[in-house]
């Protein structure tokens, strides 16, 4: 592989940005300088940023808060395509794999009160099984693995939070933790006690510099 050229990062919201606003144990972590004002702007402070500044190479932040596994796959493929992307280090964050794309609409288990709770339910009762979902998701990653291969580029994935989850073993996995979520904890153990609160930007940097030093010899 020659020369990385690029940052690609996609995901859901915990790989989109970080949610400083949000922190209220590790308060001496935040940065009071982040509030939410459009997408763009606060992913100027994700670790997709931190580490093409680092390297001194454009990125693309291409997460979106909220997506499923499905939609992330559809993005990725299409961006690679009609941004001509090559030589990219592009950087997947799993999200919860019980989340769903079926054409345009997004869904996972849960009533948010769209109408579609009892067919939710059906679907997760009667259709969805979670070791099949397991291997569909894989199975799209190898293939992403050797299409990106294709373009000279080097694909790197991790587990965002779903502790629960088990996915096998491959190359392409980083190895340094089982989910981002576990990192966190590993050195701050106040996140333990925090409950649907996402990454900070000190949590985005920490990443970006394990990234830096395992693929770029920081």
């Amino acid at each position: 592989m020659d020369k990385i050229t690029n940052i690609v990062s996609i995901g859901c919201s915990w790989v989109a940005y970080p949610y400083d606003w949000e922190e209220k144990l590790r308060l001496d972590k935040v940065n009071p300088n982040i509030n939410y004002i459009t997408e763009k702007d606060t992913k100027k402070y994700s670790f997709a940023k931190h580490l093409a500044d680092k390297l001194n190479i454009p990125y693309h932040n291409l997460s979106s808060p909220g997506a499923s596994n499905d939609f992330v796959f559809v993005r990725l493929f299409n961006a690679l395509n009609e941004l001509h992307l090559k030589n990219s280090f592009v950087i997947i964050g799993l999200t919860d794999p019980q989340r769903h794309q079926i054409g345009k609409r997004g869904f996972k288990y849960q009533d948010n009160k769209d109408g579609f709770w009892k067919w939710k339910k059906t679907f997760f009762k009667e259709f969805y099984s979670e070791e099949m979902r397991i291997r569909e998701i894989t199975m799209m990653l190898d293939l992403f693995d050797e299409y990106l291969k294709s373009k000279n580029s080097k694909l790197v994935v991790f587990n965002s939070f779903t502790n629960e989850v088990k996915y096998p073993k491959r190359n392409y996995f980083f190895n340094k933790f089982k989910t981002w979520k576990d990192y966190i904890c590993s050195y701050d153990n106040r996140y333990v006690y925090e409950h649907n609160v996402h990454p900070i930007e000190y949590d985005h940097k920490k990443l970006a510099d394990i990234l830096y030093k395992e693929y770029f010899n920081g």
